[in-house]
């Protein structure tokens, strides 16, 4: 029985796949439905036509098709009835196939490059071992009440002090606050951040990228009453190496050289001959270290020997290379010493940098962190469902990472929430949000939003609900924010703070 019939768009999306790739449309599809399933978001409903493949039930469903049932009925939230089946396993595989078309553009139309993305993401990360899990994490206590609850102000229209609970079952634990200079981002942030600290039951680092002003590290007060560990760059280090491993590996080594060249090429301009070169070099540093990783030295002494033997001209790889190693950002990997950001708050001032060592330092440590993050086990829910929060990410000036696409950003994002992981972005615009390709407002949990300029008001609407007038959000109070919590359907104006 005919289950599905795809869009025209879908359907050529499938036959490009083929072509370039041989694997036939149907395993395409059932690869694109466990994709969507995968995320927390709900896909889009469309409007997609209906002028594409037609599909049979069993190419989805096979024998497995109680357990496939099941995850379409906690992804929709509720009971799902037999005739809305089709119409609902569609929506997923239509925006499986455009996520995947999308990262085929990114990787410049490779099916090579596509099918070794999509088995990255795929591929079980391996787990920590438990004496290395015990130095990570702090000791786990007996705690009955993971719930954390947030205070975000006084509803306008009610005058009733609004409360939201960030970990509670069914719901994304990342924030995004918005709004244009001078409207109160950090300050909400800093409130957040102080309320979690004194608040909590338990104890829940967090790791804050101070980008533009060095505001946050220069707070007395805040860092203080969080315990913080400020580092200052340049002149300290970040105590991380941030090419170390958990394990090695072939499958993990390449891996860890596919993040770094991504990374690299997000923030660096590289043709495809450079990002082929930077992926060589890399795998080649790693696997001469047979005993350890290497530093970033040793990766650019390497690529310096690599230039002068093959008589490469120096370009940007290169210089991206020499300007990590001139102004000594992170620990070496030979000191033994194992970070504990998992174990403590800390603030990493970059605004002194480089506009482009800013971006490339904080993706490093997001690349590490992310490799350790995804290795741990499920963080436990309490009693009532709420999943204990573990670490928090914090990235002010969020819209100068945004527009990077750097991999690891968006799969911290997409992912780390089961982990008890949540992130915080800051930044000028709700649309700085929707990169296109990636759409970071859909996984956010909490949205604050100030006073500012939107240019696409259909996707802040979706975030908070109901209609968004652009002149009147532009025009908010001082202090006052638009914000929509469980039980609400329009977005509520809240006072977060007094002038």
């Amino acid at each position: 029985m005919a289950l599905l019939k795809t869009s025209k768009e879908a359907r050529e999306i499938m036959e490009g796949f083929r072509r370039k790739t041989g694997i036939r449309p149907n395993l395409w599809a059932r690869a694109a439905l466990g994709y969507s399933l995968s995320l927390e978001a709900a896909p889009e409903t469309g409007p997609y036509d209906s002028e594409g493949t037609e599909f049979q039930e069993a190419v989805f469903f096979g024998e497995d098709s109680t357990v496939l049932l099941a995850l379409l009925r906690q992804r929709l939230g509720r009971q799902l009835k037999i005739e809305e089946t089709g119409s609902i396993v569609k929506l997923h595989v239509e925006r499986g196939l455009r996520h995947f078309n999308k990262e085929y553009e990114r990787l410049n139309k490779r099916g090579y490059e596509l099918l070794m993305h999509l088995i990255e993401q795929s591929n079980p990360q391996v787990k920590i071992p438990g004496d290395y899990l015990e130095k990570i994490l702090p000791p786990s206590a007996e705690i009955k009440d993971f719930s954390v609850t947030l205070e975000l102000g006084q509803d306008i229209k009610s005058g009733e002090v609004l409360n939201y609970k960030l970990n509670g079952p069914g719901s994304a634990p990342h924030i995004a606050i918005m709004g244009r200079n001078g409207t109160g981002k950090t300050r909400t942030a800093i409130s957040f951040l102080s309320q979690i600290a004194s608040s909590a039951s338990y104890h829940i680092p967090f790791l804050i990228f101070d980008y533009a002003k060095g505001d946050i590290s220069t707070n007395n007060v805040f860092v203080k009453k969080t315990g913080a560990v400020v580092v200052s760059l340049p002149g300290e280090t970040i105590p991380l190496a941030p090419l170390s491993l958990l394990y090695k590996d072939d499958h993990a080594v390449h891996l860890a050289a596919r993040r770094f060249r991504d990374t690299i090429r997000s923030v660096v301009r590289l043709g495809p001959i450079q990002s082929e070169r930077c992926l060589q070099i890399i795998t080649e540093a790693y696997n001469s270290f047979e005993g350890g990783t290497p530093d970033l030295d040793d990766l650019t002494q390497l690529a310096e020997q690599r230039y002068e033997e093959e008589g490469w001209s120096d370009d940007s790889l290169l210089a991206s290379l020499r300007e990590l190693t001139t102004f000594p950002l992170f620990q070496s990997s030979n000191r033994g010493a194992e970070h504990d950001f998992f174990r403590s708050t800390h603030i990493i001032d970059i605004h002194h940098l480089p506009e482009d060592l800013r971006k490339l330092a904080a993706f490093l440590v997001l690349d590490r962190l992310y490799s350790e993050i995804m290795s741990l086990p499920d963080a436990p829910l309490d009693s009532d469902g709420n999943r204990q929060l573990r670490f928090i990410i914090v990235i002010d000036e969020a819209h100068h990472y945004l527009p990077c696409r750097q991999p690891t950003l968006e799969n911290i994002v997409r992912e780390v929430r089961s982990k008890g992981v949540a992130v915080m972005l800051l930044s000028q615009s709700p649309d700085d949000f929707d990169q296109g390709r990636y759409n970071f407002a859909r996984e956010m949990g909490l949205a604050i939003v100030f006073s500012c300029v939107l240019e696409k008001p259909r996707m802040l609407e979706a975030v908070v609900g109901g209609k968004i007038n652009p002149h009147l959000l532009f025009q908010l109070a001082a202090g006052v924010a638009l914000t929509r919590i469980p039980g609400t359907k329009e977005p509520l104006e809240v006072r977060a703070w007094k002038p």
